[in-house]
């Protein structure tokens, strides 16, 4: 099969289709501003006429405002019974009868979800029409552009011939083999039923991300579940900022407009309406805030009590805490209270509450009614949240009871929900260790699992691998220069070899990672002028990718664990297997080039 051929024949017919479209487009448009200038001079049985067409085309043009980006998904090549010659049948939303395109409801329509072969639809005088099917392809179009192909015929099986996404990345290192399995995944996320949940699982760079986003378009854009998905309904949550703002700008592209994407704080404090602050972390240095969070997950399982008041919040979490602080970790919950924040376990254990009190999750909404004296009064009622469909990136860094609260506002029918990421990469205490955790089922063909890397060199993955990491390194992929380990003592020492790095190289993305956040404060006043240069922790650099990264702070500290309280033994084992999996995450953010620098080398760090 000529991919490259169907694809160019695809382009020309869509581009053609589009044109014709958008003539239409004009002509009516042009059409409706004469007839609604003459409908002012028009009166009586004409003016009711002229009324009716102005009202019929204003409906076409905003039909046709849409066929002109998006013409069709599925063009059925079909051999009627009784006919010579084959016929060409594009279904989109809305017909266009002169481009050969007809409405997704017609009763030839059906054929779309038969497999190539003997294929019969009623018609619309009850007879039965008989018909072989012989090739079908399936479109994602958006703004006349073709992101997604894939075709079947008589004698060939289903295959992808382009996805955008994945497409523009078969340059340089990306082997057909990683391609083909990216394309297997896709088609498999893509021809998924809309019911239950679903996961896309993967080690970094795998592109899970990809998948779980044209999943997203595929259930919008799909006419027959119009009545089921809105884009108004479906929520994104994602880990940072960054990644929101990198969500917000590919789905556009898309087609995607008016989702919701939050992050978990976001999503929660609008809920909650506190007057708080959210805070990652709480404590003054890392035993402190893992000794304090570890003691306060521990009430999260227990049965929500007392009554939701946004005024008492404090009270309430401090009702509920109290029996599993110690006398310093209740100082420190005091001095929270007093600085005004909350972490994410505050505003899981406060949802729980909000969630009892009202009987479900949801925000107040004013509305006004209308009295008998002709009075308007402004009311307020609580609307219950409600999604079509739930998208979660790095679900593997959620507490099973904030899946569960996320799970309590899906809809009932569809229970549609979509969990990105990967277990072999939790970087936060208490999280989700199996689906079993939040009494998820999700059968074996929804669960797409990618096993190959696409995003880092050779070079890079055969260091992480002799780091004691399991790292599948595909044949052939490009190599990459070497990984460079440097020993620097402080971090001035590391600004000048970074800046030395940099002075003559055009990187176009640079990563500054340390695990630690103070010791990124001088690296950031010197690259703040660089908006090149990202400098962050390696949790806050979970999802995101650059060409050259730099792993700065290492020392034989770094990922020292020591804890001494009670259930120190528990926390200890989750800790070391927190900190490998950082380690992962902040090694697989270079795509290029990896520097790690420190006063130690990582093969000699215990972790």
């Amino acid at each position: 099969m000529d991919k490259e051929k169907i694809f160019a024949l695809a382009k020309a017919e869509v581009a053609t289709t589009c044109e014709q479209i958008k003539e239409a487009f004009l002509r009516t448009e042009s059409w409706l501003d004469n007839a609604v200038s003459k409908h002012r001079h028009t009166h009586g049985a004409d003016r009711i006429v002229e009324g009716q067409l102005i009202e019929f085309n204003s409906r076409r043009f905003e039909e046709l405002r849409y066929l002109k980006g998006s013409p069709y998904f599925i063009r059925c090549d079909v051999l009627m019974d009784g006919k010579q010659e084959e016929e060409i049948l594009c279904f989109g939303k809305f017909s266009f009868s002169e481009g050969g395109v007809y409405s997704w409801v017609v009763p030839a329509s059906s054929v779309r979800f038969e497999n190539p072969g003997p294929v019969q639809y009623l018609r619309p005088d009850g007879t039965i029409q008989r018909a072989q099917l012989r090739r079908k392809d399936q479109f994602m179009i958006v703004d006349g552009q073709i992101k997604f192909l894939a075709t079947e015929s008589l004698g060939f099986p289903r295959e992808l011939i382009y996805q955008d996404q994945f497409s523009n990345r078969k340059t340089g290192f990306v082997l057909p083999e990683i391609v083909a399995q990216m394309e297997k995944a896709q088609d498999q996320v893509i021809r998924a039923n809309h019911l239950g949940p679903m996961l896309i699982s993967g080690p970094a760079g795998s592109g899970k991300t990809t998948l779980a986003l044209h999943r997203v378009a595929y259930l919008l854009q799909s006419p027959d579940l119009a009545d089921i998905f809105s884009s108004e309904t479906i929520l994104v949550l994602v880990q940072d900022s960054g990644t929101k703002n990198y969500f917000s700008a590919l789905l556009p592209g898309l087609g995607i407009n008016n989702v919701s994407i939050s992050t978990f704080s976001e999503w929660a404090l609008s809920i909650l309406q506190a007057p708080a602050e959210y805070k990652t972390r709480i404590g003054q240095n890392e035993e402190e805030r893992d000794e304090y969070e570890y003691a306060k997950l521990a009430t999260l399982s227990e049965e929500a009590s007392g009554v939701y008041d946004s005024e008492n919040i404090y009270s309430l979490l401090a009702k509920a805490y109290w029996p599993s602080l110690d006398e310093k970790q209740r100082g420190i919950f005091k001095q929270q209270e007093k600085d005004g924040v909350l972490d994410k376990i505050d505003l899981t254990l406060l949802l729980k509450i909000y969630r009892k009190t009202n009987g479900s999750l949801g925000v107040p909404k004013d509305y006004y009614e209308e009295l008998e004296n002709g009075k308007i009064k402004k009311r307020r009622s609580f609307v219950s949240l409600y999604y079509s469909l739930a998208i979660i990136d790095e679900f593997q860094n959620y507490l099973p009871e904030q899946l569960k609260l996320i799970k309590s506002c899906l809809s009932r029918g569809p229970q549609a929900l979509v969990y990105v990421g990967d277990m072999a990469q939790q970087v936060q205490l208490g999280t989700i260790q199996n689906f079993q955790d939040i009494n998820e089922d999700i059968q074996t063909d929804r669960r797409v699992v990618l096993q190959k890397v696409y995003r880092n060199t050779r070079s890079i993955l055969e260091y992480i691998a002799k780091l004691g990491y399991e790292v599948e390194i595909p044949a052939g992929i490009k190599e990459g220069q070497p990984v460079v380990e440097e020993r620097v003592a402080g971090n001035q020492e590391e600004i000048s070899f970074i800046q030395k790095i940099l002075k003559n190289k055009a990187v176009v993305s640079v990563g500054i990672l340390a695990k630690n956040k103070d010791w990124l404060i001088a690296h950031k006043k010197a690259f703040a002028d660089n908006a090149n240069i990202h400098v962050m922790t390696m949790n806050e650099a979970q999802g995101v990718e650059f060409e050259a990264v730099f792993l700065v702070g290492l020392d034989h500290a770094t990922f020292a664990v020591e804890y001494s309280g009670e259930n120190s033994s528990n926390l200890i084992r989750e800790k070391h297997k927190i900190n490998q999996d950082l380690l992962y995450v902040a090694l697989t953010r270079a795509i290029s080039e990896l520097y790690v620098l420190g006063s130690a080398l990582l093969s000699e760090i215990s972790r």
